[in-house]
């Protein structure tokens, strides 16, 4: 009987999942996902992340067993596992889906590619819908990508076959894997809870998703995100379902609030392409001008920044709600996209430490999602034809805008809780509160100088390739001296990826200009300008305070 292993990594379902239900139809299956020592101590993981997908697994495992399979779990490393369950199980070989989420897993996929070659294994690699491995313009990708989800779904096998001799370890609890749980809240794993998930958005919050998202006390994000990190529950499915409510719905509002989070699954989709195509965007700025000026850095600041005593209530707060719920629900993007200004705008330091600290506490953390909005709110990426510069404001501001009844910044710092919301952008003197750690006017003009200056360098310029940033000699992980990390597999220099980047030295013109559409505004994008509505006094400020912030769910 054919027999054929189907490799789980961020795939973690049976639903509108190609591989398995291809493998299901040739014969017997080997569900196997493996524990890697190099993604679980890896700089960037999160053990509430990691404690989420063991509850994912465990409800894929159920899932497989509800058709008569099972899944097959493994510790260690990939490149070693998988040749020796060929050989073990007699296995014709192993499909599974392309992966480019991080440098690391595209130097596994290339090793596993070398070594099953050199041991005459075969290995069928998957496209993902709304992946290309191809270079486009941006509007033929968006194109493809609507394409993608309206494809149908791939079907659930009815059965999955596997072979009785296949023995699996258990599924750990994070002790047994060396991680201390920090207390985070989990959200229950599997397509089922995803699945309750998106009908309770669908019929509970789309009436307000779109005017709401912004306001964290709000709760208006869909709550898919950590769903959709670990695959789950497809984009597909996700597009799909969403999209077959819009016909039915009479409500503006309410289609509206749908098409924006279509929109949402789409640029999400779309940071993961950009990573494709250029895996250095994990580790460096886009363009060389950036890291190469050099960034600021000061412990103590940083260290305020993390634990929220920097003396703006705004910021703190989405500083404690990061640490204290992992991000998920509450943490949404406009909060999200304040707290990251302040790190790289105000406070001068380098984006790759914030996206660092993001990652080892959110629960939905996605590194190309993460790595390219950090990059994006520092303004180092995304502005080829970008004159103007996003910086929010932490002041009143940013209270009035995202958190007007002052719940959210209430709940997570309650030094200030007895202030009326007007007090809240710049609390008077307190006890028990730190005075500003900055002033933010002065911030703000040495801030717009340096990227002004920064950014002449390639504005507007038809071939920007020259200024981008090439991948580097050494893929080591940022924050790998910081933390507990299993980096050897970096050690060495020149290291191949699968799917491999793109040879930035050997694009022709055509490829160059396709490229530089990944990194221009397709919309005319202008800074949010303050309505004439009544407002307090303090929120009649510059206008370029405000910006545009395209985010997730």
């Amino acid at each position: 009987m054919n027999c054929t292993i189907v490799w789980f990594r961020r795939d973690l379902r049976v639903y509108d999942h190609a591989p398995l239900y291809r493998a299901a139809l040739r014969g017997a299956v080997i569900p196997v996902f493996i524990l890697d020592r190099a993604l679980l101590f890896h700089p960037e993981t999160a053990v509430a992340r990691v404690a989420f997908m063991l509850e994912c697994l465990r409800s894929l495992d159920q899932d497989l067993r509800d058709r008569g399979g099972r899944l097959i779990l493994r510790h260690g490393d990939p490149v070693e596992i998988l040749p020796q369950l060929i050989r073990a199980t007699q296995a014709d070989g192993i499909y599974a889906y392309v992966d480019f989420e991080r440098i690391y897993g595209r130097v596994r996929d290339a090793r596993l590619n070398d070594a099953l070659a050199r041991a005459r294994m075969k290995i069928r690699w998957f496209e993902p819908p709304g992946t290309t491995p191809d270079l486009i313009p941006y509007p033929r990708y968006r194109d493809r990508w609507f394409a993608d989800m309206m494809a149908d779904q791939v079907p659930a096998p009815q059965r999955v076959q596997v072979p009785e001799s296949v023995l699996s370890d258990p599924i750990p609890t994070l002790q047994e894997l060396g991680l201390v749980a920090d207390g985070k809240p989990i959200p229950p794993g599997g397509t089922a809870p995803a699945r309750q998930t998106l009908q309770e958005f669908l019929s509970e919050k789309s009436d307000r998703y779109y005017w709401q998202l912004s306001y964290p006390g709000a709760e208006a994000t869909s709550g898919l995100s950590p769903y959709i990190k670990f695959g789950v529950i497809s984009i597909r499915e996700c597009f799909q379902t969403t999209q077959a409510t819009l016909e039915d719905a009479q409500d503006k509002r309410v289609q509206r609030s749908r098409q924006q989070f279509i929109a949402r699954l789409r640029w999400g989709s779309g940071f993961a392409q950009r990573f494709r195509y250029l895996p250095q965007l994990e580790v460096r700025s886009l363009y060389q001008v950036f890291d190469e000026d050099g960034w600021e850095f000061d412990e103590d600041l940083y260290n305020a920044w993390r634990r929220g005593e920097t003396g703006f209530p705004m910021i703190d707060a989405a500083a404690r709600c990061l640490q204290a719920t992992g991000g998920w629900k509450q943490l949404n993007f406009r909060s999200r996209a304040i707290y990251a200004s302040f790190l790289s705008n105000l406070l001068g330091m380098d984006w790759r430490w914030g996206a660092l600290h993001f990652m080892r506490h959110l629960i939905d953390g996605d590194c190309p999602i993460d790595h390219y909005q950090w990059a994006m709110q520092a303004g180092v990426t995304h502005c080829v034809d970008k004159t103007w510069t996003r910086i929010y404001s932490p002041e009143q501001c940013a209270v009035d805008r995202c958190d007007p009844e002052g719940l959210f910044i209430k709940q997570w710092v309650p030094e200030v809780a007895h202030l009326t919301p007007a007090d809240l952008g710049l609390p008077p003197r307190l006890k028990d509160y730190p005075p500003p750690i900055l002033t933010y006017k002065a911030a703000r003009q040495r801030r717009v100088k340096q990227l002004e200056r920064q950014r002449q360098t390639f504005l507007n310029q038809d071939n920007i390739l020259p200024h981008l940033a090439p991948l580097p000699a050494s893929l080591m992980p940022f924050g790998a001296e910081q933390f507990k990390s299993e980096v050897g597999w970096a050690q060495a220099t020149h290291l191949p990826l699968f799917p491999a980047a793109l040879a930035l030295e050997q694009l022709d013109l055509e490829e160059a200009i396709a490229l530089r559409s990944w990194f221009v505004a397709h919309v005319e994008i202008r800074p949010h300008r303050i309505s004439k509505r009544k407002q307090s006094a303090r929120t009649k400020e510059d206008p370029e305070k405000y910006g545009i912030q395209l985010s997730l769910l």
